[in-house]
């Protein structure tokens, strides 16, 4: 009998242990919310992202929780009309994310170069978002490049955004 006591009690702890860990990789998942800047520009014309047509709409309050999540779009996205600050809410998130989730394409028969916070970047595109950072996605012929580069989303704006953000 004690053995089947014990054996139960094995079975218990394990049980609740898988659910702790289960659990807490929910509320760490949960957790993903920050923001960065971006700016592109094709052929010397920054591109205007605040219109309604790149917004991700979420539904509010009750019907929210209802909403089935899709992790695609939740990796980057944009809304409130603001055009330079992307949300990431999900692991992996890469700049070509957001690109894809705003329907925006882009030109790859054109010279793409990227820098993130003024430096750089081969493969941009590939290039993880992380928190606060500029990117400047430069599309076209570019002879000085350091002149937009210098346009980059400053990190007081993304801040300011956070402090706005409109969405539930």
């Amino acid at each position: 009998m004690s053995k089947r006591i014990f054996l139960a009690a094995i079975i218990f702890l394990f049980l609740i242990t898988g659910f702790i860990l289960w659990k807490r990789q929910r509320i760490k998942k949960d957790e993903i919310h920050y923001h960065a800047g971006f700016q592109v520009y094709i052929d010397g014309k920054l591109q205007d992202f605040s219109q309604t047509k790149y917004m991700s709409v979420k539904l509010c309050g009750e019907a929210e929780k209802e909403q089935a999540e899709d992790e695609q779009l939740e990796k980057a996205h944009l809304h409130d009309n603001i055009g330079d600050v992307v949300h990431v809410e999900a692991e992996g998130a890469k700049w070509e994310d957001l690109f894809k989730n705003i329907k925006f394409n882009i030109d790859r028969s054109k010279p793409i170069e990227g820098f993130v916070n003024g430096k750089k970047v081969s493969d941009i595109l590939a290039y993880p978002i992380k928190p606060y950072n500029s990117l400047v996605l430069l599309i076209g012929e570019y002879p000085n490049s350091s002149d937009y580069v210098k346009q980059g989303v400053k990190k007081e704006w993304i801040k300011e955004i956070e402090r706005k953000s409109e969405s539930c």
